[in-house]
This record gives C-alpha cells, sequence and structure tokens, in this order.
C-alpha cells in the first residue's frame, strides 16, 4: 500500500512539473510572437489559454492578453470593436481609457485624479515603488493622491483605516476599493466607473503593472473584496 502511495504522489509531482514546464515554454513562445509585432496572434492565443483548465492559476492569459491588447488598442477601430463585444473594458491601455465611458462624471478635481492614474498605465509592478519607474498597489494610490494634494498613509491596510467607509452601492470614480488575502487587507486600487455601473479599478497588479480590471466580473478579485473607503 505505501508502495502504491508513492507512486500515485510520483505520478502527481511528475504532471505538475509537466504542466509548469509547459507553461514556462508557452510564455517564452508568447514573448517571443509579441518582440516580433504579433500582437493579434498573441491576443487569440492568450484568449484561448484563459479557457484552458490547466491555467486557471496561471497569470500568463491574463498578462499577454493584456500587453497585446495595449498594442491593439492603438487602433481605433480594434478598440470600439472589441468594446462592443464587451471584451474591451478590462483591457483598456493609455491610448484608449481616457474617454468618460468609463468614468464618473464628477468634479474637475476628481477628472483630474482619474487623468492622473490612467497616465501611468503600462508602468510595471515594483516591490516598495512609489514612483512612476514602478508601483506596487499602495505605493500608486499614494501617489495619484499626492499628485492632487492628498497624503495617504503608506499601506493598503492603513488607508482603509484611514478613509471614510462607504456601502458598495455609494462607491464610485475616485474611492477606493481593498481587498483581503484572507487574514488582512493586502491590496488597493482606485475605482474609475461610475456609480450605479460595473466596477472597475485601476491598480498596481503585481503580474503585469498598472492595468485596469473589472472587478464584478473577476473569479479572482471579486471574492477578495473587503470594502470601498472615500478620501475627504
Amino acid at each position: 500500500m505505501p508502495t502504491k502511495r508513492f507512486y500515485l504522489l510520483f505520478l502527481l509531482i511528475s504532471s505538475l512539473s509537466f504542466s509548469l514546464r509547459a507553461q514556462k515554454s508557452m510564455e517564452q513562445k508568447l514573448d517571443v510572437l509579441l518582440s516580433q509585432g504579433y500582437y493579434k496572434l498573441v491576443y487569440r492565443k492568450a484568449k484561448r489559454l484563459a479557457q484552458n483548465p490547466a491555467y486557471d492559476q496561471s497569470n500568463i492569459p491574463a498578462k499577454y492578453r493584456q500587453l497585446a491588447a495595449q498594442e491593439l488598442a492603438k487602433n481605433p477601430i480594434w478598440a470600439k470593436r472589441h468594446a462592443q463585444e464587451g471584451e474591451w473594458s478590462s483591457w483598456s491601455s493609455p491610448a484608449t481609457s481616457k474617454p468618460a465611458a468609463q468614468v464618473v462624471k464628477g468634479s474637475a478635481q476628481t477628472q483630474k485624479l482619474l487623468d492622473e492614474a490612467q497616465k501611468h498605465l503600462g508602468v510595471p509592478y515594483k516591490e516598495a515603488g512609489l514612483d512612476p519607474t514602478g508601483f506596487d498597489c499602495s505605493g500608486f494610490t499614494c501617489y495619484v493622491f499626492e499628485q492632487n494634494g492628498v497624503s495617504l498613509p503608506r499601506r493598503a491596510a492603513e488607508q482603509y483605516t484611514y478613509c471614510q467607509k462607504i456601502d458598495p452601492e455609494e462607491a464610485h470614480a475616485g474611492d477606493l476599493v481593498f481587498f483581503s488575502n484572507g487574514t488582512q487587507i493586502n491590496h488597493v486600487g482606485i475605482l474609475i466607473s461610475e456609480k450605479g455601473a460595473l466596477k472597475q479599478m485601476i491598480h498596481s497588479s503585481s503580474s503585469i503593472g498598472i492595468s485596469i480590471v473589472e472587478i464584478e466580473t473577476s473569479a479572482y478579485w471579486k471574492p477578495k473584496v473587503v470594502g470601498y473607503g472615500r478620501i475627504k
């Protein structure tokens, strides 16, 4: 019996090792295609990978779909077509993310805040990063608000304590959204969606840097939401 269990364990480890090697190989292929300008091909491949159960715990599909989309969206026809298909809201780029379709028609101060945030789309993630060479999540919110004359505490959990808590139904662009890893608040983003609309945020993702994601359709982010806060 122990021999059989050992054999099954060996098969499981071998299978996981093979899967990881295959994913690494795919990542290298996508890197090459991206560097050669095959953006549509990368976008299609990444979209198919997202439907593959083997990639459920991998950031590869999301990473390469967004990188390709950022280039493809420089063509306004492509961006418009994919927005109509409902795909583009989560894959915005600096060239296409500023139109007010995603942005609350609020005060000039809120608009200035959102413009500052979206100006940094594509900036890479950097642990403890606090400036446009690289941001972590709370470093990004600190920087954006500081450019608008507001000083925030440095860490996401401290920002959650600092801000005024608001109901999800009242949250709108310019408010902060907080996430938990199950034991503590460990992530923060800035809402860019109108009150009552599907909630979207701009944030510093540890895998792809400053990017936009639709929270309520994300199987990863939606369950992790802790609450929303407003800075007065």
